[in-house]
């Protein structure tokens, strides 16, 4: 099992997050440092910048190996990572469960014991969490109009955009990723943002992303 750093008497357990662009890597650790969710602990991220919706499980795995061992010998309480769906024909579980065997086999073959890594996948962009509250950002006045649609997750959106389009119209301008993304994303009401279940609109991929962080 590979060394970790051990945490200082009094200093809060850190996550270490590991994202796949820079709209989540600007808007997630938000969470704890604007206190959008009580109780969200601090968190560490690192940015992948990119991986490409054409690279397999396996090469995904390898990007991903090095990032979560640096993280494990940081000492880190846990390491959570968020990546896309993209256009990828497997679904969101599917991927996911091939991703995760890749990575902890990838993982033991350093060794390093896969505990407490956790994978969630924005179905199929990152834009998924902020459209699961179209409806509620734009009745506090962050969009200039009401969405046409129910829900969002897991839609490939106009033109294959996964989001962006939609968050144009919504906007009236462009959706500028790591301007927008950010700010949307603290102006979520995360109680309605994360409900799927029972007709919600709410983001499957963001509820369990919470849920991987604790709150």
């Amino acid at each position: 099992m590979g060394w970790r750093r051990r945490r200082r008497p009094g200093i809060s357990a850190t996550i270490g997050l590991i994202v796949e662009g820079d709209a989540e890597y600007l808007a997630l650790p938000q969470l704890h440092a604007r206190k959008l969710i009580p109780g969200c602990p601090p968190l560490k991220a690192t940015n992948l910048g990119g991986i490409g919706s054409d690279v397999e499980p396996v090469g995904v795995a390898k990007m991903l190996v090095g990032k979560v061992i640096a993280h494990q010998v940081a000492g880190r309480s846990k390491v959570v990572i968020c990546i896309d769906r993209e256009q990828r024909p497997q679904c969101a579980p599917v991927f996911a469960s091939e991703v995760k065997e890749a990575l902890f086999r990838e993982l033991r073959n350093k060794g390093h014991e896969p505990k407490d890594v956790h994978l969630v996948i924005s179905d199929r962009a990152f834009e998924a969490f902020l459209l699961a509250d179209a409806r509620g950002l734009s009745q506090r006045g962050r969009f200039i109009q009401a969405p046409k649609f129910h829900c969002f997750e897991g839609e490939m959106g106009a033109q294959g955009k996964k989001g962006v389009l939609e968050l144009s119209v919504l906007l009236g301008r462009e959706y500028l990723k790591t301007r927008d993304g950010p700010l949307l994303f603290a102006g979520l009401n995360f109680e309605v943002a994360r409900k799927h279940r029972n007709g919600g609109s709410g983001s499957r991929g963001l509820d369990k992303l919470l849920r991987a962080l604790g709150v």
